[in-house]
């Protein structure tokens, strides 16, 4: 718990400020949008965090007439006895709160008097009791915590010999891990894939691929925590007293108050990420299909739900059959699916959808699967000639699945395989390939060139290298 004298406040590496987190990360323009709970009851959820709590009671003892520091900023050793006892903490937590404190100014050092500390303005929001004013404060709490959390993890090092020696740098881990979560907000991480990526970060990166890297990383680690304790374990449990994270099942997802902190935050630095109104019944269907991304399958359904029951069942249908037609494929699905889970009652919207090229093939499935048959089977001698499936609609709906297993910058062969055979039945592959090459759907030619450069088959990615060919041909 050392400062410089002239008190001028916190360690370098705690100021996010000057660091552009959407660069830094390589984030995207935009992420999917995201509905965040009313102000009042992300306050009373901030009014619950034990951390915070114990911040704003080494405030209150501190108290309007400040309590003396010694020379390097420090409570002296009377003080340090005193306010553990008010707080109810041991010393090594009063050291982290003390950090904490000072880093978002629930305390200050005196401009009257350099030798004492008082209450500062976060506190005196805190105490305010406004609710934003409480939920800015914990805002900035939870900055502390990201930022204080792994700052004195493991050896104690001259200056000189940090970067040389350390093997592991914790610096601004604990905002990049924040901002991880904030990502898989949709499926949320284990605690297991929260260790291995706090630690592959903190080691520098790798190549994915370089075993022997893997090792001497997992051996430094074990090394590591059995001197100085888990680092995963110790910022998880910090996150989860300010209550930004919760553990459920060694599942780790933020809280609603992360969830804002962490919106505002990449939104100043230049990430959109829209909000949503606070209802289902209050989305546009264009919000709906966004949304998706976001939230957990069983959340969007409760959406669709709910947005289904605010337009009736027919109106909904064919909104979101208008919004399949011009959407991504992946909206388009999820359109889909959401139309296909009202059952007869878009029998109307999906016939009429069968003029539609972009969801012509999906209309057949449904129109078939309502008569008790099945468009993708081979054709059933009472199955209407217009609910066949042609070699093109299965093309279509063949590239719509494709297009979401392809990742240029890290692509997967072996999930690549797995998707196409998920999306193209055994036997079926020249038909497919042949539809593909006569398809319209814009994105052909990429999903063919995908499978030919990375299909593990040779003979699959050679059949679509011709169809490739053929398609750009056409084009």
């Amino acid at each position: 718990m050392a400062h410089d004298h002239d008190h001028d406040v916190v360690d370098d590496d705690f100021d996010y400020e000057d660091i552009d987190i959407k660069d830094a990360l390589g984030l995207p323009d935009a992420l999917p949008p995201i509905r965040l709970l009313p102000l009042a009851e992300l306050a009373a959820q901030a009014r619950t965090a034990p951390l915070v709590r114990k911040l704003a009671a080494l405030a209150g003892w501190v108290g309007k007439d400040g309590r003396e520091v010694d020379e390097v900023g420090d409570l002296t050793p009377e003080g340090q006895a005193g306010a553990a006892a008010a707080v109810g903490v041991d010393a090594e937590e009063l050291a982290f709160l003390w950090e904490c404190a000072l880093g978002v100014e629930w305390l200050v050092f005196d401009e009257n008097d350099e030798d004492r500390v008082i209450p500062g303005e976060t506190a005196d929001d805190w105490a305010g009791d406004a609710d934003e004013s409480v939920v800015s404060s914990w805002a900035l709490a939870f900055s502390a915590v990201l930022g204080e959390t792994l700052e004195s993890y493991g050896p104690e090092l001259d200056d000189e010999d940090e970067e040389e020696d350390a093997e592991f740098d914790f610096a601004a881990q604990g905002m990049t891990m924040a901002i991880l979560l904030f990502l898989a907000r949709r499926e949320g991480l284990t605690v297991e894939e929260f260790g291995e990526v706090l630690w592959e970060n903190a080691a520098g990166g790798h190549d994915e691929d370089d075993d022997e890297a893997h090792e001497e990383i997992a051996e430094a680690r074990a090394e590591w925590e059995e001197s100085y304790g888990d680092a995963a374990r110790l910022l998880l449990d910090r996150l989860k007293e300010v209550r930004a994270v919760t553990e459920d099942e060694e599942l780790i997802r933020l809280t609603p108050l992360a969830l804002a902190a962490l919106h505002e935050q990449l939104v100043e630095a230049g990430v959109e990420i829209p909000l949503l109104p606070q209802t289902a019944a209050e989305l546009s269907g264009a919000e709906l299909l966004a949304m998706a991304p976001g939230v957990t399958d069983a959340e969007f359904e409760a959406e669709v739900e709910g947005w289904t029951a605010a337009r009736g069942a027919d109106a909904a249908a064919r909104e979101l059959l208008e919004l399949a037609a011009e959407a991504e494929p992946g909206e388009r699905l999820n359109a889909v699916t959401a139309v296909t889970a009202l059952g007869a009652a878009a029998e109307g919207a999906w016939r009429d959808s069968l003029a539609v090229p972009q969801v012509r093939a999906y209309a057949k499935v449904a129109l078939a699967q309502l008569s008790g048959a099945d468009a993708a089977d081979e054709p059933a001698a009472d199955l209407p000639a217009e609910l066949e499936m042609t070699p093109e609609d299965l093309a279509w709906v063949a590239t719509d699945l494709l297009t979401l297993a392809i990742d240029e910058e890290f692509p997967d062969p072996e999930y690549l395989a797995v998707s196409f055979r998920e999306a193209v039945p055994a036997g079926r592959e020249q038909m497919l390939f042949d539809g593909m090459a006569r398809s319209s759907h814009p994105d052909t030619v990429d999903v063919l060139d995908h499978l030919g450069e990375y299909h593990p088959d040779k003979q699959i990615a050679k059949l679509a290298r011709t169809a490739a060919h053929k398609a750009a041909s056409r084009g």
